[in-house]
């Protein structure tokens, strides 16, 4: 069984990811991030990402993560505050842990391509 059917294929996949992007558009740490950006093309991308990697039947049809999120000069803070925002909305809808640590170590390995590589800026 891959991880995409233990989180209950497409409808847990989607449930997981509406409530991860719901929490991150809020968060008063990375919310900014994403003002005046489409919440729901955003949350098609989360999770055509999480179901490639995940074992699911799509494939991620966006730019290159580089492209697509550079001119947002996101740090290392912001990357890891969406790191944990996911790590606690994975636990909060009940998604197995050895799911979670696949899941997170999977999106930490993206940090380099999508980060300015800056720790914070002041």
């Amino acid at each position: 069984m891959t991880d995409y059917e233990r989180i209950g294929g497409e409808a847990g996949l989607r449930r997981v990811v509406e409530a991860f992007v719901d929490r991150f558009y809020d968060d008063f740490i990375i919310g900014f991030l994403f003002v005046g950006r489409d919440k729901a093309k955003i949350a098609r991308h989360e999770a055509e990402l999480a179901a490639a990697h995940l074992g699911g039947p799509r494939r991620y049809a966006g730019r290159p993560l580089g492209e697509a999120h550079g001119p947002l000069k996101i740090n290392r803070g912001h990357f890891r505050r969406r790191l944990a925002i996911l790590e606690h909305v994975l636990r909060e809808q009940g998604v197995p842990e050895d799911v979670i640590a696949r899941w997170v170590a999977h999106d930490r390995r993206l940090e380099r391509i999508v980060t300015t590589g800056v720790d914070c800026v002041p």
